[in-house]
Formats: structure tokens, C-alpha cells, sequence
């Protein structure tokens, strides 16, 4: 190829690997909603569609009414939120609004590879600040409990004169650690004080114990990320939003896509948004079985990485997990593993096991037959 394109693009890999039909109950790969919604409340939905949905553009009306659900849901102002194709989109917008070719983005990794994807577009580099290489005991409960640790005062140690943008998932994926808004509260402070932007990704916030909203409005270097496609079900939507200051806002929305959301997208997310009692209780239903398939797993003597998400980590404890890839494998569940030939190798921080299965969860996961075979056959 002769033509003159940004060469950076021939080392990027894009790993998108074809699905089995994500059946309800069974698609435990994405983190996705687990079940269906009731039939009857979808088929309202259903029933609400008209031609002019598909027919026309959206009516920036329409995403104004949006908006107004979204900041109620979140306890904001309109002028707070700035809509987008999925989180990620929000993401790219973010970056676009602040980096070029001689600045730097820092971040937790592992992370959503599009972070350094997006941040490659704009000639960024890519700052990784990796996991302890330990496991966090929280001691509270009556027996220890594991979580994945990483260091926020690590994190700042890696922000130079370079950098334009750092980016923290919170609850952070795919190891499903959390920071409290205190703790996150001083990585806002020092940040602000270098004029360095901090988006905060919270796609998985509904499965954890708050959202860091407050800090978004408070300080105006803050934008977080949400997603409707986890705890509200709307994956294939693809449908996220921006919250921060309304100057802020105001900055990187002359950056977003012209139509940020399809019609058909933009009447489903302001649905849910009409029985938002569908989400809190799905989020809370799935926050209770997520613990107690974790208790479970311990108890059946599994090694097991708890979450703040709606995805857990769990390994035989005398075992490389080949007899409980075989039994998902077996049922047909969706699930990532080191173990699957076409997938890449998954670990924890601390263990040297490359072999771990990463497992969405959702209401009612622990009487699935497939976990019923898989602690039985342990």
C-alpha cells in the first residue's frame, strides 16, 4: 500500500471472535444482561415502534428528552449529560478533546483496550500502571475475602508533563476492584491541580456500592463514563452517556457524532428508562447471587476473585479448570478461560495460573445446572 495512512494502524489487533447464539441464562461471556427481560414488558416496547424510527434521523427533541431521564436517573441536570453510541464512544470523545501527537494517557492495566486504541488515534501514548502483584484480604466479613489491589498513589506517580488524560475504570474490569469516592476524591484533587483530565469509567457502577458522580460536578477536570449495556440491559443498543460539569459538557459535545444514538436506540434507552424499577431490581437480584456463587465456589474449595461487577474469577483449587471448562462447555455457556483454544491466556494479579475462567452472572446464577455440575464435580 502506497498511499500515505498514520502507520501506527498496521500494529493494532482487533480480536473479535464470533459467538454462539447468546442464549438467556447461558451467555456468561460479556457481562451482558443474564436473563430476558418479561415478556410482556418487552413486548410494550415492541408495540411502541413506529416506522419513523428507522425512516428518519432522530429528532435532537428527542435526545433532549433523553437527557432530562438520564440526569433524573443520576440525580444531575441535563446540561450535565452528553450522550453517545455506547460508553466508548464518550470515551473516544474525551481523548479527542484532549490529547495530540506529544501527550500521554495513563491508566490501570488491564484495561478496556479501546483506551489505548482511541488514544493511538490521536497520537497518544499509552501509560500503563499495572496491578500489585498481590491480592487484596478484606477481613470484614466472617471469612476473608479476596479482591484485586491497585495502587491510585502508584497511578499518580506515572502523571508527567506530558500527560493530557488518565482514565480509571470504577469499578474497574476485568478484575472487578473498587475505590471509594474518598479515595477517588484525592486523585481529582492532584489532577486538577496539574489541569490534567480524569475519566472515570463506571459501566459496571450499578453492581457496586456508589457511583462518583458528585465528583464530576464538583470538579470540573472529572467526566465519568456509564453505559447502558450492562445492568440495563441494552448491549446491543448501544447506548452511553458523559456526566460532568456543564462547561465541561459543553467542550467535549463539539466533538461527539452528529446523531449520537439511532432512532430505535435512543426510544429503547428512554423505555428503560420509564421502568427503571426493572434495572434497580435486576442490579440488586444480580449484587445478591454474584456473592452468594462466590460463598459457594469458596466453600466447594475454589480460589475465587470477588467483584464489584456482574463478572466473577474462579479456579479449582487443586485443579487447572479443565474439568469445569469441560462441564460449562458441556451446557453451552459463553464464558472466557485460558483454557479455550481461541481465546488468550486469563490470570489474577498475584497467581501465576493463566488458566482462571472469568464468568458473567445475573439473578438466580447460583441454581444453574451447569454451577450445580461444577461444584458437584469438584
Amino acid at each position: 500500500m502506497m498511499m500515505k495512512i498514520n502507520e501506527w494502524i498496521r500494529d493494532v489487533h482487533r480480536m473479535q471472535m464470533p459467538r454462539q447464539k447468546p442464549a438467556a441464562n447461558l451467555r456468561c461471556d460479556m457481562a451482558e444482561r443474564l436473563i430476558d427481560f418479561d415478556n410482556e414488558l418487552f413486548s410494550n416496547f415492541i408495540n411502541s415502534i413506529e416506522q419513523e424510527d428507522i425512516i428518519t434521523y432522530p429528532s435532537y427533541a428527542d435526545y433532549e428528552m433523553l437527557k432530562e431521564k438520564i440526569a433524573k436517573f443520576n440525580n444531575v441536570a441535563a446540561e450535565n449529560i452528553m450522550l453517545g453510541t455506547g460508553s466508548d464512544a464518550c470515551i473516544k470523545s474525551a481523548i479527542h478533546l484532549t490529547c495530540n501527537p506529544d501527550s500521554e494517557i495513563v491508566s490501570a492495566f488491564p484495561c478496556f483496550p479501546m483506551y489505548f486504541v482511541y488514544g493511538a488515534a490521536y497520537g497518544a501514548s499509552f501509560i500503563k500502571v499495572p496491578y500489585n502483584d498481590r491480592l487484596r484480604i478484606d477481613l470484614s466479613e466472617s471469612q476473608p475475602i479476596i479482591y484485586a489491589d491497585f495502587s491510585l498513589e502508584n497511578m499518580m506517580s506515572h502523571v508527567g508533563d506530558k500527560t493530557r488524560l488518565v482514565i480509571l475504570a470504577n469499578p474497574n474490569s476485568p478484575f472487578g476492584d473498587y475505590k471509594t469516592t474518598d479515595e477517588l476524591e484525592v486523585l481529582c484533587v492532584d489532577l486538577n491541580q496539574k489541569n490534567v483530565m480524569l475519566l472515570i469509567d463506571e459501566a459496571y457502577a450499578d453492581f457496586a456500592p456508589g457511583s462518583a458522580v458528585d465528583l464530576a460536578l464538583k470538579y470540573d477536570n472529572v467526566v465519568i463514563s456509564k453505559t447502558f449495556s450492562k445492568a440495563l440491559g441494552a448491549a446491543g443498543a448501544r447506548v452511553g452517556y458523559m456526566v460532568g460539569c456543564a462547561e465541561t459538557i459543553d467542550l467535549v459535545s463539539k466533538v461527539q457524532l452528529t446523531y449520537p444514538v439511532a432512532g430505535l436506540s435512543l426510544r429503547f434507552a428512554s423505555f428503560l428508562l420509564d421502568n427503571v424499577e426493572e434495572i434497580t431490581k435486576y442490579s440488586k437480584e444480580t449484587i445478591r447471587d454474584r456473592d452468594l456463587l462466590c460463598g459457594m465456589l469458596e466453600s466447594s474449595n475454589f480460589d475465587v476473585l470477588r467483584s464489584h461487577t456482574n463478572s466473577i474469577h474462579f479456579h479449582e483449587g487443586d485443579g487447572d479448570n479443565s474439568r469445569s471448562v469441560e462441564t460449562l462447555s458441556k451446557h453451552g455457556v459463553g464464558f472466557k478461560s485460558g483454557q479455550m483454544t481461541t481465546g488468550t491466556p486469563v490470570s489474577v494479579p498475584g497467581d501465576n495460573r493463566e488458566t482462571w475462567i472469568r464468568l458473567s452472572v445475573g439473578p438466580r446464577i447460583h441454581e444453574s445446572d451447569f454451577i450445580n455440575d461444577i461444584l458437584t464435580h469438584n
